[in-house]
């Protein structure tokens, strides 16, 4: 979290695990905000926990999912709402509950407001969503959101020029290394972040340290657990590459053209120790 402050990086929280039991919601905020220094802003808000969570409410689409333990959420367990004053709230999670939403409801709205998208793309303030993954409760919302408001791909400056997003020519940047992701095997995956231009699988590109040219007959693309080999990728985009030694974090790949990203400060100061 220093590094993603330091960075101006937006950060998403999702508070997990509401089919357990654990604190007050409005006590969690508060801790996590003064132990991870950041601003929270709720974009849902439960209805009780562990045994009695009956739900989230969602303030951003102004509707109800209910949640049912043991089970996977679906689209017949959302109810819109236009007002929560409607008795059909009351029908669905009882009188005490929904008095006791409304009025959590009101006192966040009051407090926080509509989210504001640039204060979370500068990294001021982070969405916050509750649920429950095993259940994959609560995670549709946050994907979906993430969606509306994750920030776009952008240009960047280089050692030599402005790189604009737009450009037709790859250009791409190793941000990570990660050795052993498969015990299987002892391999090495470069984590690579497309900048502009179209990466594409057995094509030549110039690695600029090494000045030399590079193809890669099998690059991944991850999602949770699971790789896929891929054809093409673009900006934004991360592609998984396997490395035997011949890659830096911050070395960058293009089309012939010698520039390095600047995306990253030195190392030390970075990740200096105390």
């Amino acid at each position: 979290m220093e590094v993603c402050r330091m960075r101006d990086t937006p950060v998403i929280v999702f508070i997990n695990k509401m089919d357990r039991d654990g604190k007050n919601r409005f006590d969690l905020l508060e801790e996590i905000e003064k132990e991870l220094n950041i601003a929270l802003h709720p974009m849902g808000w439960p209805i009780n926990s562990g045994k009695d969570f009956k739900g989230v409410y969602n303030l951003y689409d102004k509707n109800l999912i209910l949640f049912t333990a043991n089970t996977k959420a679906t689209d017949e367990d959302t109810l819109s709402f236009d007002t929560l004053d409607t008795p059909l709230l009351d029908d669905k999670i009882g009188e005490k509950d929904a008095a006791t939403l409304r009025e959590d409801v009101e006192l966040v709205d009051g407090v926080h407001g509509q989210l504001n998208v640039d204060d979370y793309l500068a990294g001021k303030v982070a969405p916050v969503f509750f649920g429950s993954a095993i259940n994959n409760f609560g995670v549709r919302e946050m994907l979906d959101t993430f969606i509306r408001i994750a920030p776009s791909p952008r240009s960047r400056e280089t050692s030599t020029r402005h790189l604009d997003v737009e450009e037709d020519k790859f250009s791409g940047f190793i941000f990570k290394i990660h050795a052993n992701l498969d015990p299987k095997h002892r391999d090495r995956i470069a984590f690579l972040r497309v900048c502009s231009g179209k990466f594409e699988r057995n094509k030549y590109f110039h690695h600029v340290r090494l000045d030399k040219d590079v193809r890669f007959s099998n690059p991944y693309t991850f999602l949770a657990r699971d790789k896929d080999v891929i054809e093409e990728a673009f900006p934004g985009d991360v592609v998984g590459l396997f490395d035997t030694g011949n890659f830096k974090i911050g070395d960058t790949l293009t089309e012939g053209e010698d520039f390095f990203l600047r995306e990253y400060p030195p190392f030390h100061l970075r990740y200096s120790r105390r």
